[in-house]
């Protein structure tokens, strides 16, 4: 056993396995609440470099509660002050009142968090006018809770209590992996990161194969990521050796996999460090026929994978680029201030590897992944509208995977479409807000029929009610929900200055020069004579015709979809 003082705490290093930062600010706050307090708030596990009494310390478990600390040394006022809010409320009143001018939160927190010298310049800056004195006075206010800062938590008496990790270095990551108990669990990759450490990669030598070098570059972002968010210093990490060694984990290549695919397939996967991990060990358990289910049993296949580095790359890099073509024009999101995105809202983890697996053995040049490929458009809609993935998801991709029961070769039929959608339009509930399922149905519909042709891109587009989210909830009778507001057959996308000009007016009340005939053609938009007989359902309270309505045009909305799918016209 060993006791840290916080002057110690320049001497620790995390080691590249080690989770990222994970604590919310909730729980945070409560471990500073526990130091303020006096209470005990457990022990470190730690690995000294050398028996020097001053050596580096590789820390084992415990990043979370030293991280904090070390956060709340460098910023002590974004911890205290949520806890202390009352009194930083007094006091920013009372420096207030002396300065005769409102100090806002931002202010008063900046004065708090100023030296001595920069005060006094902020001091003199605001005298004037026979208000020096009240200036000081304001300035002591400041002090005092700086004062009361610093004894909320007395960081130079402080013990922090540390077990010496004894054993050999190289089983270093193997205790962390072990360490899953109690607090936040490590998830499985962080665990796979650990327990794979050994597990090496040779990538060939820099510029023979740019996909290997991508690989590479992807490991170092990682890690440069991983280093800006971290207090400490990263132990076992130098890109100067990465680039000389071009050696990499089994973990890494995983996670670097996923990148590699974030990066060519937008359309479809989310941009999250998750989706990374997910779709990278996601792919490598469909090179080496690992089930999903089954894969911190990759690292037994490692020969296989270091013997198919190049080509694994090379089917990922082709089959993201032939899914990407396919699905950007489906599920892209225009913003003329922002960049592009994607709705991602029928897009799920197994459903779009089902879609590597069916094509990673056929013949790109085949007949079979050719048809392929046109059919996983409409089954990426079916699926959706049947909850084909919704449950037990992981074992239905394994009946995907290369020469299993299922694959992607037989078309579905129209009206097996247009049932499932029926069938998915039953399940239809009152409210205004669309769901994700709405959301990226309607950006379909729209990509293939109006936005194509009828509506200009040099302005944000909305997604936005047709009938007037303000008109329906004044028409709802008290608390109960009775209109189908945030249903497909309410939701269409509209350029942003109309929609702000038409506010809840309909596009016929704002169409004298007759410039929306074009887009209430093409986008299904309800007629005028609809319009009118939904405007008095809505006075008479009449939900039931104007629920048949929105439903009408829904259903009209997904058999264009189909139509166009099926027929190839899109």
């Amino acid at each position: 056993m060993m006791t840290l003082k916080v002057s110690d705490l320049d001497r620790v290093k995390i080691p590249t396995f080690q989770r990222g930062f994970v604590w919310t600010a909730k729980k945070k706050n409560e471990f500073i609440e526990t130091l303020h307090e006096g209470l005990p708030f457990g022990t470190l596990l730690v690995y000294p470099e050398s028996q020097d009494t001053e050596s580096k310390l590789i820390l084992i478990d415990g990043q979370q509660r030293l991280s904090t600390i070390r956060s709340y040394q460098n910023d002590p006022l974004l911890y205290w002050k949520p806890l202390n809010k009352e009194y930083f409320e007094d006091k920013r009143n009372r420096a207030s009142s002396l300065l005769g001018e409102e100090l806002s939160v931002a202010d008063f927190s900046d004065l708090i968090r100023m030296e001595k010298a920069e005060q006094l310049e902020w001091g003199v800056a605001h005298s004037g006018n026979g208000s020096s004195c009240n200036v000081l006075e304001a300035l002591k206010v400041v002090d005092e809770v700086q004062q009361r800062i610093k004894e909320y938590v007395d960081l130079d008496g402080l013990s922090i209590l540390a077990i010496k990790y004894t054993g050999e270095r190289d089983r270093i990551a193997e205790v962390f992996a072990n360490l899953n108990r109690g607090g936040i669990p490590l998830k499985k990759y962080e665990i796979w990161n650990a327990a794979w450490i050994d597990t090496q990669i040779a990538l060939l030598d820099g510029g023979i194969s740019p996909l290997q070098d991508e690989m590479l570059d992807n490991v170092k972002t990682y890690y440069s990521r991983m280093a800006q968010n971290a207090e400490f210093d990263l132990d076992g990490y130098s890109e100067d050796e990465l680039t000389r060694s071009r050696t990499i984990s089994l973990s890494e290549f995983g996670s670097a996999l996923g990148l590699f695919m974030m990066k060519r397939l937008e359309a479809l996967i989310p941009q999250s460090e998750t989706s990374a991990q997910e779709y990278g060990f996601g792919v490598l358990g469909i090179a080496v026929d690992v089930d999903n289910r089954k894969l911190d049993t990759l690292n037994a296949k490692i020969d296989q994978i270091r013997n198919s580095v190049e080509d694994i790359l090379k089917r990922v890099d082709r089959i993201c680029i032939n899914l990407n073509d396919i699905f950007e024009k489906y599920l892209k999101r225009y913003y003329a201030q922002k960049s592009n995105g994607y709705e991602l809202g029928l897009s799920s983890t197994f459903k779009v590897l089902s879609y590597f697996a069916a094509l990673w053995n056929l013949d790109p040049d085949s007949n079979e992944y050719k048809q392929s490929l046109r059919n996983i458009r409409s089954y990426y809609i079916y699926d959706s509208l049947i909850s084909a993935w919704s449950s037990h998801g992981d074992q239905r991709l394994l009946e995907y995977y290369p020469n299993k029961s299922r694959n992607y070769m037989q078309p579905i039929g129209k009206e097996q479409f247009k049932k499932a959608f029926d069938q998915w339009l039953d399940d239809s509930t009152p409210g205004v807000n669309f769901n994700s399922e709405t959301k990226a149905l309607m950006t379909i519909h729209a990509n293939l029929t109006y936005l194509s042709k009828d509506v200009s891109f040099g302005e944000s587009l909305e997604l936005e009610h047709i009938i007037a989210k303000k008109r329906i909830q004044a028409a709802e009778d008290g608390n109960k929900k009775h209109l189908l507001g945030g249903n497909l057959g309410n939701c269409m996308y509209l350029p942003r200055s109309t929609n702000n000009s038409k506010k809840d007016k309909t596009l016929y009340e704002v169409n004298e020069d007759h410039r929306f005939d074009a887009l209430i053609k093409s986008s299904a938009y309800f007629s005028e004579t609809e319009m009118e007989e939904i405007a008095r359902a809505l006075d008479d309270h009449e939900y039931e015709t104007v629920n048949s309505f929105i439903l009408q045009r829904a259903k009209a909305v997904g058999y264009t979809i189909s139509d166009l799918l099926l027929d190839g016209q899109a």
